[in-house]
């Protein structure tokens, strides 16, 4: 993961960086060239995130496997000053976004770092729950041929063949705890 933001901002993504980190469900690792994943200052179309009310945002790359090649994220200050977030709510919304950074989706739950609008909300255990359910697919199941569909219930999301059999669990279904997944991104 490489941070392109000052030194404000910087320091709240370590904070979010080191809470998911202490988790032990994934790693993050902060590297000084290229990354995976990159922590961006305010783009060209801030005027829009703006307007579309956005204070945080993840931008996420698939290849054509649905596997994750790449991710940008960013925290709109503007939106988030005039908002009045604290430093400890804005390394809410860092944590939510590094959670899509992850693979995670929104969830329902106002209880979790992953609900739409999270600003008071830390990682949660049902985040940690989803992130090792997640990632306890078998490889072999992310590189499926035939096509590929999501549909998605307000509390879980069934993927699917394109006959409709059913591919691989939710990942709010399963207790299972699986080692933690490393990425140096």
């Amino acid at each position: 993961m490489q941070i392109k933001v000052g030194t404000y901002y910087s320091e709240v993504w370590k904070k979010a960086i080191n809470n998911w980190n202490s988790k032990k469900v994934f790693r993050f690792k902060i590297v000084s060239g290229p990354a995976q994943i990159t922590i961006i200052p305010a783009q060209s179309n801030e005027a829009t995130l703006i307007k579309q009310n956005l204070v945080g945002v993840a931008y996420v790359d698939h290849d054509d496997t649905k596997r994750i090649i790449s991710v940008k994220l960013h925290l709109v200050d503007t939106l988030l000053k005039k908002n009045g977030y604290t430093t400890s709510q804005r390394v809410n919304v860092a944590e939510h976004e590094l959670g899509h950074a992850m693979g995670l989706a929104h969830n329902p739950s106002k209880q979790s770092v992953m609900y739409k609008t999270t600003r008071y909300v830390t990682i949660q255990p049902v985040d940690v729950k989803n992130v090792r359910n997640l990632y306890s697919i078998p490889a072999s199941q992310y590189f499926i041929n035939p096509p590929v569909t999501v549909s998605s219930t307000t509390n879980n999301a069934l993927i699917t063949d394109g006959a409709g059999d059913r591919l691989y669990k939710s990942p709010f279904e399963s207790e299972t705890v699986e080692p933690t997944k490393e990425a140096f991104w």
